[in-house]
């Protein structure tokens, strides 16, 4: 009897397993992101934003610190061409999983303030288009 009750719940479980992986509902597993691969990655965003996102001027904003929630929103803003016009090239190729990598680094850092613009970062600013 205890044989038959094991084999049936076990029957129910298959089932109602299958039937979620087809039905289409199942929500995908939120993304955990490798800060060693977001390392490796973050060597091409180390011209603007600085070494471990501590940019050195006002005109890219610091990176480090950032909560990965944050991180991935803007990120994912960015490449879907929401906002930031050199960001959206830059973010273009990017998938999921590399934002969540790169979130993940950035992460780890303490939070640096951001720069006070100086006088000639606002004046080339203000002849750009």
């Amino acid at each position: 009897m205890v044989m038959k009750l094991t084999s049936l719940a076990i029957a129910i479980l298959l089932i109602s397993l299958s039937q979620a992986a087809w039905s289409g509902d199942a929500t995908a597993p939120p993304l955990v992101g490798d800060a060693q691969r977001g390392a490796d990655m973050a060597k091409l965003c180390t011209s603007c934003h600085g070494h471990q996102g501590r940019s050195v001027t006002s005109r890219y904003p610091s990176i480090a610190g950032m909560g990965e929630a944050r991180f991935i929103a803007g990120m994912q803003a960015l490449r879907a061409g929401e906002r930031g016009h050199l960001m959206a090239s830059m973010t273009r190729g990017l998938s999921d999983q590399d934002i969540a990598d790169l979130a993940a680094y950035y992460s780890q850092f303490e939070p640096q303030p951001q720069l006070e613009p100086r006088a000639e970062d606002t004046d080339a600013d203000a002849s750009a288009p």
